[in-house]
């Protein structure tokens, strides 16, 4: 399995705080092990919003929004709830 990360999620990424960052690469980290194993912990809480999208909790504030194409995982997204809504309808 491959991953891509898109400009705009790394741009987002270098924004955030150094604790943030810390808990957006551990969460990335909890995203990889859940595609590869299909186990996730309960607090990553991930949801389908689209075919071939989800999204996953970094904290009560911020997700990871990532597509599934064939074997090639791209994280799209880092943001609020709301930038994932904006994400959902242009898509």
């Amino acid at each position: 399995m491959k991953f891509v990360y898109k400009k705009e999620f790394l741009k987002r990424f270098d924004l955030y705080p150094a604790l943030i960052q810390e808990l957006i690469l551990e969460t990335d980290l909890q995203i990889k092990s859940y595609l590869e194993k299909q186990i996730a912990p309960y607090g990553l809480r991930i949801k389908k919003i689209g075919p071939n999208t989800f999204e996953a909790r970094v904290t009560d504030k911020i997700r990871i929004v990532w597509a599934r194409k064939e074997d090639v995982i791209y994280f799209a997204l880092l943001g609020t709830h709301d930038e994932v809504r904006r994400f959902i309808k242009n898509v």
